[in-house]
């Protein structure tokens, strides 16, 4: 790992790096060409580690003099709207992040033509051509990695200064708006207008650079507007990436094998480290009580409170229309501003479509999962969590070398591991195999491997940590046993420090290790001695826990330690999801001509990936439109866009990387966003054979979300839930899941295929029973009925429910050949069903509900039922009954109870006549054979039996015409597709949904997000930790049970 990390924990007061942030974040304004500035950014290789752990909850506590990046990140939200200091600082930023940009270009295009040239002159005999490049490159490359070192940098103390910035001024604006008078403030004994307190003026002002330079020495323009100058340099720095990386094609041929910038370590944390700083100019939406783009448009308003949404929305639409309109106007007025006060940075950009090239870069990452080069500070932060998960024991590994548990999930399926293959030897670590060694196989093209000491540091350069607050010694010798649990001593001699980044992960792995079996106790004379810790360890454990969590109101998020292959995928994947699903409704302009009519542009993003295209189809624009009953219908307005280009994609490599992550709830999400912008997309979706690539890891989630216990590393102990617990992260999660199943039962083909055409060979991941040769239509029956079971038990949620029950409406017309154990769980959950909505009929005196009714649990059960008879009753109709014959022996089991469920009076608007009388009928046959009583000599009977086939044919059919047969199934039904349809405004879900697993997911262990402050999404309250994971092991509710009562459990029906 680059960069002194140990310096930078060290920093104290008296140094020069001290000296000089207290400088340029006091109220003294720095001027643009200050050497002051200079000297700041030259501390690179400290400020990239520089980090602002502490957060400070009592306003009127005194800044801490030790505290020296807190102290300064305070000072720059003070005093940067008057200062104009933070705006100098974000134009160093820009120019950098500019020059950068134009290093990586000609550095890949001097290689690429040294190759092109050498390839062609080079004969068999001569060595490769990129060995022969001599060293006419190598002073580029030296030169981009110094640029490269000094950007990440200044990047980074750009990041901290701003959260603090934007966290300040959306401080004030709340108080602002809880003041009952709003037109006046006082604020310090001073009267000022609520003006000085509104969002977007405290940012405006503190991004606005004002010279106080009258001769004109400082070289910037007074008032330059220093967001849209770093904006504009961020999205072509990253667009000019995506360009790179279609230069040679889909294939990426011999340029990119030769030089990929995302392998030189540095420039790879520098894209981090940008699309970090997005997601914090974004955070005023985390900030703020959600107000969508819809609620703005009704209450007439025009802007929102989010500074930099709106001028990235902005730019992105001025970038849009440079390109269709052949604009070339730098000086064009957006919202009654230049977009830009230089023309500079414009200069490569006119010709682009920045916003269809930044949507290119983010895809190529989320297809390609780039991961981070050896000495990378992205690949230390890696090893972190790896290291963590590594040594619990207490938790169990899947056969598909994936957790089970919510509370550990890996950000894409470990390599060589598939969910639907069939079961291979899996070790507790081969999950993290990979990730102590994939550092080193990325950069096998550079250099030799290191030593194991050095991969495990991120470094290959041998540092000796011996400054006060550091953990020294050897890896290979520590000791666990007098150790602070040898995950948490490894994190804190890994990390080199006490309080930089990775103590987030020492939070989240105390939570995972803090169960019963595994507690951290203090001496030596505990019974578990090995889990002792000594006293220094225990006193930093309680400062950890009363200086860091308390004050940053950690407990107040439900967070998982999310173990990444690749955060710049992660990242992008974030911001893709940001910007396409804000801003989706128009707001109209009321001030006049000088502000543009934000209704004629509707969100920039989503116009380019309503664009998305196959790639594969070479010169040829594929089909706008969808057939109907498809997948999703086609948005005419979108999709017919005269757009002069389009986001193009290999679909293929699209469809398998979903299949990777989708497990994931970024995953699902994304799947989601881009099915929805892209009717193109989702209209090839349905003409695949092998969607359970796509299917089988949601209900993977779903059932593990539907589990009323958890195993554990130990196969004779398992944890059981207490009515408090939930076995997901975030419920909405189940939500996303849901729909996206509803969305692929839709369409008749989905059915159909997922019946007879797509079998799971074994489904690993699945306890109760060992299922073999499943169709995926079974496999979805089965794990939504769990999903009822455990919504009518511990959630009672209608919106999960009407849809489960859609879902498996939708595939009821299409069920044949179900397998047997599923047939015995739907005939079991439709009994225990019954039961209880007998049961609760009868305590409400005997007074159905009303229907379509869901908010009473009598409703639910009610409306369960009805839904599982219509799936039997469908299912056994003559046109499917023979190839579902599993169906009628489990019926023939319980019919004494489908006896009394068909003459119970509330049931009979049903007519389940029909199911009574096929009971019987083949109780008849099967008693008339004589015939013993497994289930395989009675199949073997109703097959051959001519009374059999006699009796079905001359039951009644429906046909609509001439061309019914057995493909057409829902023909002798008529139309009961159920559809889903977005929310008139859907900003109101899915934007604090987003956030929410951002905050708790993806940057839980990297990011210093003031929790306690978040007010886009429900937090956590303080007198009841609702999370799962912090009392998931031993805290409050959970016990144990051996592995007997675990199995005579879970192999019963769930009781409903």
């Amino acid at each position: 790992m680059w960069g002194d990390a140990e310096g930078a924990y060290s920093l104290t007061t008296s140094d020069k790096l001290a000296k000089c942030l207290f400088q340029v974040t006091g109220p003294t304004h720095v001027p643009y060409h200050d050497s002051k500035w200079q000297q700041l950014l030259l501390n690179y290789e400290k400020l990239v580690h520089l980090h602002n752990l502490r957060r400070i909850t009592d306003e009127s506590v005194e800044d801490n003099d030790d505290d020296v990046v807190g102290n300064a990140c305070r000072r720059c939200a003070k005093y940067s709207s008057t200062s104009s200091n933070l705006a100098a600082l974000s134009l160093h930023v820009a120019r950098m992040i500019r020059d950068l940009q134009q290093s990586i270009v000609d550095l890949t295009k001097a290689y690429h033509e040294k190759y092109s040239a050498l390839v062609a002159s080079a004969d068999e005999a001569n060595n490769e051509p990129e060995k022969q490049s001599g060293s006419s490159t190598t002073k580029q490359r030296i030169s981009l990695i110094g640029k490269a070192r000094a950007t990440c940098g200044a990047i980074h103390v750009l990041r901290l200064f701003s959260h603090e910035t934007i966290l300040g001024a959306c401080r004030s604006e709340t108080a602002a708006s809880a003041n009952e008078n709003i037109g006046s403030i006082y604020y310090e004994g001073t009267r000022q207008s609520a003006l000085e307190h509104d969002v977007n003026y405290i940012l405006r002002e503190s991004f606005t650079y004002r010279s106080r330079d009258l001769n004109g020495l400082d070289g910037r323009i007074d008032g330059q507007d220093a967001a849209m100058d770093l904006i504009s340099s961020i999205m072509s720095f990253l667009s000019a990436l995506g360009t790179l990386m279609s230069q040679d094609g889909e294939n990426v041929t011999q340029m990119s094998r030769n030089f990929d910038a995302l392998l030189i370590p540095e420039v790879y944390d520098v894209v981090v480290q940008i699309l970090s700083l997005l997601l914090v100019f974004l955070s005023t939406q985390l900030y703020q009580p959600m107000v969508s783009s819809a609620q703005l448009a009704e209450g007439g308003q025009t802007t929102s409170k989010h500074y930099f949404l709106e001028r990235i929305m902005d730019y992105a639409y001025w970038q849009r229309q440079n390109v269709r309109q052949n604009l070339t106007r730098p000086d064009d007025k957006i919202g009654g501003q230049k977009i830009n006060g230089s023309a500079a940075s414009f200069e490569t950009s006119n010709a682009d479509n920045e916003p269809l090239w930044f949507l290119f870069s983010c895809f190529q990452w989320l297809i390609r999962r780039p991961k981070p080069p050896r000495r990378s500070i992205a690949l230390h932060h890696v090893e972190l969590t790896y290291s963590i998960v590594q040594q619990l024991h207490n938790m169990a590994v899947a056969p598909d070398g994936m957790y089970e548990n919510h509370s550990i999930v890996m950000a894409t399926v470990p390599a060589g591991q598939n969910i639907n293959a069939p079961d291979k030897p899996v070790q507790d670590s081969a999950p993290f195999a990979g990730a102590q060694s994939h550092g080193s196989a990325i950069g096998s093209n550079e250099e030799p491997n290191p030593t194991s000491a050095a991969i495990s540091l991120g470094t290959d350069d041998d540092v000796i940590l011996t400054s006060p607050g550091h953990v020294s010694g050897e890896i290979t010798t520590r000791n666990s046993s007098s150790s602070l649990l040898l995950p948490i001593r490894s994190i804190l001699l890994l990390s080199s420090s006490l309080f930089l980044l990775p103590i987030r992960l020492v939070r989240l792995a105390f939570r995972i290790l803090g169960h019963s079996s595994q507690r951290v106790l203090l001496g030596s004379k505990s019974p578990a001695s090995n889990h002792d810790i000594s006293t220094s360890d225990h006193s930093a454990l309680q400062h950890l826990q009363t200086y860091c969590e308390k004050a940053s109101g950690w407990d107040k998020t439900n967070n998982i330690l999310w173990m990444t292959d690749s955060p710049v995928a992660d990242l992008a994947s974030a911001l893709i999801l940001l910007l396409s699903n804000n801003c989706r409704t128009n707001l109209e302009s009321g001030r006049g001509s000088d502000r543009r009519q934000i209704s004629s542009s509707q969100n920039p993003f989503r116009l380019e990936m309503a664009t998305l295209n196959d790639n594969r189809w070479v010169g040829e624009m594929a089909p706008t439109s969808t057939r109907e009953n498809s997948l999703l219908p086609c948005d005419n307005e979108t999709a017919t866009s005269n757009t002069p280009s389009v986001l193009s994609i290999n679909f293929e490599s699209l469809f398998e990387s979903f299949g990777r992550i989708l497990h994931t709830e970024v995953g699902a999400l994304m799947l989601y966003t881009v099915m929805q912008s892209s009717p193109v997309f989702a209209a090839s979706l349905m003409a695949r054979s092998d969607l359970d690539t796509l299917v089988v890891p949601l209900l993977r989630t779903l059932y593990f979300s539907s589990k009323l216990s958890h195993e554990t590393g130990d196969p004779s102990r398992f944890i059981t839930l207490s009515d408090k617990d939930r076995p997901f992260r975030a419920q909405s999660q189940l939500y996303v899941i849901l729909i996206l199943l509803l969305i692929f039962s839709q369409d008749p083909s989905f059915g159909r295929d997922s019946f007879r055409r797509v079998s799971i060979p074994k489904v690993k991941w699945y306890k109760e029973r060992h299922v073999k040769e499943v169709s995926l239509g079974s496999m979805i029956i089965l794990v939504l009925i769990k999903a009822i079971t455990f919504n009518l038990n511990r959630l009672q949620d209608e919106f999960l429910l009407s849809n489960c029950c859609a879902v498996l409406l939708n595939l009821s017309p299409h069920i044949v050949n179900i397998h047997a154990y599923v047939a015995s769980r739907l005939v079991s959950v439709t009994v225990s069903c019954f039961k209880r909505y007998a049961t609760l009929l009868s305590e409400n005196n005997g007074e159905a509900e009303v229907e379509g009714d869901l908010s009473s649990p009598l409703g639910m059960h009610g409306e369960t039922l009805r839904t599982l008879l219509q799936l039997i009753k469908h299912s056994i109709r003559p046109k499917c009954v023979d190839n579902n014959l599993q169906l009628v022996y489990a019926i023939l089991l319980e019919e004494v109870s489908f006896q009394k469920i068909c003459d119970f009076a509330p049931l009979q608007s049903l007519d389940t006549t029909s199911i009574i009388a096929l009971i019987k009928k083949a109780d008849h046959i099967i008693q008339g054979s004589g015939s013993g009583a497994s289930a395989e000599e009675i199949m073997k009977v109703m097959k051959s039996s001519t009374e059999w086939k006699t009796y079905l044919e001359a039951m009644p059919r429906t046909r609509t015409n001439s061309f019914d047969s057995f493909s057409s199934d829902a023909s002798d039904l008529g139309n009961l597709t159920f559809t889903y349809e977005e929310e008139s405004d859907p900003e109101i879900f899915f934007v604090p949904y987003i956030w929410d697993v951002i905050v708790g997911s993806l940057t839980a262990s990297t990011f210093e997000w003031a929790r306690n402050k978040i007010q886009v999404f429900s937090l956590n309250h303080d007198d009841a930790v609702s999370s799962y994971y912090a009392h998931e092991f031993g805290i409050d509710g959970m016990s144990e049970t051996k592995a007997s009562e675990y199995d005579s459990r879970e192999h019963t029906p769930d009781v409903v």
